[in-house]
């Protein structure tokens, strides 16, 4: 189950990643800081803390119009 966890984290990682490409660079630039401060400071939780860190920004990602 670590495995499937690891590969949920780094998909969705990369998709918001992705999504900031088409952003203005000093947007894209504040918004992978904050993704990648995010992503680091939930790294280490327990896992149910993961799993709704998780959530909650698959819930953020598929509720934002440009992802549809």
């Amino acid at each position: 189950m670590p495995g499937t966890h690891v590969s949920r984290v780094r998909s969705l990682y990369r998709r918001i990643l992705q999504l900031h490409r088409v952003l203005p660079p000093d947007l894209k630039s504040l918004g992978d800081q904050y993704v990648k401060d995010e992503f680091r400071r939930h790294k280490t939780v327990g896992s149910d803390e993961a799993q709704r860190f998780l959530q909650e920004w698959e819930a953020r990602f598929n509720l934002d119009p440009c992802c549809i």
